[in-house]
């Protein structure tokens, strides 16, 4: 009769634990992001020798040396909605073998990455109306930056970028954000003219 109780309980208890339903297990997901709207304007500062067009919804500051004092052609572009940096460093070069340094670096800097990279591609640069021309670094994979750029009018002037997110990131996870940060860039590089 014991045996007899413990069957009809255990048989009960599988019937209550299953259903008819199928389980389905839910897909991973991320927070819904809403993205602003396009709209850019100029950053021409007096005394710099380069313009371009920055998106309304980020902010262009003074960048500061490893001394922490302010240079004058350095600068951050914050995207803050974002919390992603593009760090800008501008040069003036008076002869071959520094701007030669400027590109090396700029290559050095990007090949950083290349234990985590999954790719690295170079797409030229070139608009000949304004003078410019350079490389824009490509890199894919979970590295600290994944979009680097030089322009240079090849005679005085050399500006390089470099787009890093301020917090620790996982390419899939932030890959809608940065395509729509990484086409502001694009924008940037696109309408960059010197005076």
């Amino acid at each position: 009769m014991a045996m007899n109780k413990a069957g009809i309980i255990a048989v009960l208890l599988l019937f209550a634990c299953s259903d008819n339903t199928n389980y389905v297990p839910k897909q991973h997901g991320f927070p819904r992001m809403t993205l602003p709207v396009k709209k850019y304007h100029y950053f021409d500062s007096m005394g710099l020798p380069y313009a371009f067009e920055i998106p309304q919804y980020a902010l262009m500051e003074k960048d500061t040396n490893g001394n922490l004092t302010r240079e004058k052609t350095w600068f951050n572009l914050n995207f803050k909605p974002f919390n992603a940096t593009l760090h800008i460093t501008y040069y003036k070069f008076n002869n071959w073998s520094f701007f030669d340094s400027l590109v090396y670096d700029t290559r050095k800097l990007v090949n950083k990455h290349i234990q985590k990279a999954d790719d690295i591609t170079e797409e030229a640069i070139s608009n000949y109306n304004n003078g410019v021309s350079g490389i824009l670094f490509k890199i894919e994979g979970n590295t600290a930056t994944n979009l680097n750029f030089y322009l240079t009018d090849s005679m005085h002037h050399f500006f390089r970028g470099a787009l890093y997110f301020n917090d620790k990131t996982q390419q899939d996870s932030i890959a809608p954000v940065f395509q729509f940060v990484q086409d502001d860039v694009i924008h940037l590089v696109n309408t960059f003219k010197w005076k």
